[in-house]
């Protein structure tokens, strides 16, 4: 292996965690005013990134919460300070050599920041309007595409209603992995928006392609499984497939890793109306 990989690695999974960064601080601060909840999401997310321990905008950051942590409380002056230096976050970081999936990484960055604390209201409803138009060229994702969709049918509702929110926050929370609340942890399952929560399982006959890396065993485990209750295992996606599962380990950035395409044609086969069905390892151990 070239001794250059390990420190292209770092950089590259760095310049992902900035972008994600970059996106939370703008969702979290879309309203022009950050609150409690959101705050204490930043600072559960930040806590976590690895990527980005030696930062130096990252060490103000937490400075910042954690002196306003200290007496277990943000003041509103604590706030405002918090949401001055992510002002200034946002406006000045950024990278010469910026890419689609750097954009992709703030836009899912964004949502998360928004929706962290259950809730969307109209600034932050316009912010994702405004942020959307000014990267068009992203609409042929089909993350973009759906989120683009739901927020045109949320548009065009002749009168909100709590529960229409509510409905608006939950696709949104499940678009990026999101359970901030529920959880404490910051971190997302990407494939929440992607993958499909069925009743039951027929393993008889089915044709089964897995992808990515699993918590349940290897590859040919995982197979083994499926054969021994009758499955038939496939190495891709295609028309004859019933049945797609990925894996646990799956990161973020899963249309960047080398079995990302099998995902994303698993998508494309699903939308074309091909009765195909996406399952993450969770829901399928359900049923083994």
């Amino acid at each position: 292996m070239d001794s250059t990989t390990p420190n292209y690695a770092f950089s590259s999974n760095k310049k992902k965690a900035i972008y994600s960064l970059k996106g939370i601080l703008q969702g979290v601060a879309a309203d022009a005013t950050l609150n409690t909840m959101e705050a204490l999401y930043l600072n559960t997310w930040l806590l976590d990134s690895k990527a980005l321990r030696d930062d130096p905008d990252v060490f103000d950051l937490l400075e910042l919460i954690s002196d306003a942590l200290a007496d277990g409380k943000f003041t509103a002056e604590e706030l405002d300070d918090l949401s001055a230096l992510i002002t200034d976050i946002i406006e000045f970081r950024s990278y010469e050599d910026v890419t689609a999936s750097d954009y992709l990484n703030e836009f899912l960055g964004l949502i998360s920041g928004i929706v962290s604390d259950d809730q969307i209201n109209a600034d932050e409803f316009a912010y994702l309007i405004e942020w959307l138009n000014k990267h068009a060229d992203l609409i042929d994702d089909a993350t973009v595409k759906s989120v683009v969709a739901k927020m045109v049918e949320f548009s065009a509702l002749d009168q909100v209603t709590p529960s229409d929110k509510e409905a608006l926050v939950s696709f949104l929370k499940q678009t990026v992995g999101i359970r901030f609340l529920e959880t404490g942890a910051a971190d997302a399952h990407p494939m929440d928006h992607i993958a499909d929560s069925i009743e039951s399982m027929n393993h008889e006959r089915a044709a089964i392609c897995f992808t990515g890396v699993f918590n349940t065993g290897t590859r040919k485990e995982v197979e083994a499984i499926a054969i021994k209750m009758g499955a038939t295992p496939r190495q891709d996606p295609s028309k004859s497939i019933h049945y797609v599962v990925i894996g646990s380990q799956v990161s973020p950035d899963w249309k960047h890793t080398s079995f990302g395409r099998k995902i994303q044609k698993a998508i494309e086969l699903r939308e074309s109306g091909h009765p195909l069905i996406i399952l993450t390892e969770q829901e399928w151990v359900r049923f083994i």
